[in-house]
């Protein structure tokens, strides 16, 4: 028998690719250090800030009324992390979520399981629809739902849960500011056009994007720049601002967006 050895892997097969990393990174979660570790030149500069939000009496409020709840569901990463904050300052712990069922995406799973919390439902389908797909499942008629989300979140999950009549509360435990800082680094890359990629992980990202581009600009800027979106909304909004979008993961998290990027380089090369 004839053994034919695999192909070595590539461990670096975004060398030579110069990346721009629009999202707010932290020591626990950083796209760009993972883009680095497979040869990426990497420029991070955020085109969103979140911060917590004005006012916390939407979530104060619902966790006074917590024993009337059914279900706590958190629609971001953010969401569980601004919320646990509020807690501690509270002088709470995660474990007064203990008697509702708890709902989260894959992103947010992790980090409760790190506080030794399991969610009761991770929808495979990283959109609002993924929710309300599983929730129909449950017979949720008469229940009563805490949403725990951003300052301006899409109102699809909630307008598809009362559907199913069922009562909502919604907190806001965060909101996306556009950071105040100086974009001239970022517009000369662009202007250069010095990167291969752009990666956009929100809308609000996108909007912000094309608030900063000067109007006396064409969109010859954008011609050879290659767009990987995180999600639908995000590459909906990128469309319809004039981009091509080259890469969009069908899982969404930054797992597979990385995977896209990696699977259109090695299909259509690196640019010349």
């Amino acid at each position: 028998m004839i053994r034919v050895n695999a192909k070595p892997q590539n461990p670096t097969p975004l060398k030579g690719q110069n990346i721009l990393v629009t999202r707010q990174e932290s020591s626990d979660h950083s796209l760009s250090k993972k883009l680095i570790s497979l040869g990426a030149e990497v420029h991070n500069h955020p085109l969103i800030s979140i911060h917590p939000p004005d006012s916390w009496d939407s979530f104060d409020e619902a966790l006074s009324q917590i024993d009337k709840m059914d279900w706590v569901v958190f629609t971001s990463r953010n969401g569980v992390l601004y919320a646990l904050k509020r807690l501690e300052e509270l002088g709470l712990s995660i474990e007064v979520l203990n008697s509702l069922r708890i709902a989260c995406f894959p992103a947010a799973k992790k980090i409760l399981q790190k506080m030794k919390i399991e969610p009761d439902l991770v929808p495979s389908y990283h959109q609002s629809e993924g929710f309300f797909q599983e929730f129909k499942k449950t017979n949720p008629s008469g229940l009563r739902f805490w949403l725990i989300q951003s300052e301006e979140p899409r109102s699809k999950l909630q307008e598809d849960l009362q559907t199913m009549d069922t009562e909502i509360v919604s907190s806001t435990v965060y909101c996306n500011r556009m950071p105040k800082t100086d974009f001239s680094a970022l517009l000369k890359l662009l202007h250069e056009k010095s990167l291969d990629w752009i990666v956009l992980a929100s809308a609000s990202a996108v909007q912000n994007l094309f608030s900063i581009i000067p109007k006396t600009w064409d969109n010859e800027w954008s011609n050879s720049l290659k767009v990987a979106c995180l999600g639908k909304i995000t590459a909906r909004s990128a469309i319809n601002h004039g981009l091509k979008v080259d890469a969009q993961p069908e899982k969404q998290d930054f797992q597979n967006l990385i995977k896209a990027i990696v699977n259109h380089v090695s299909n259509f090369g690196k640019r010349a």
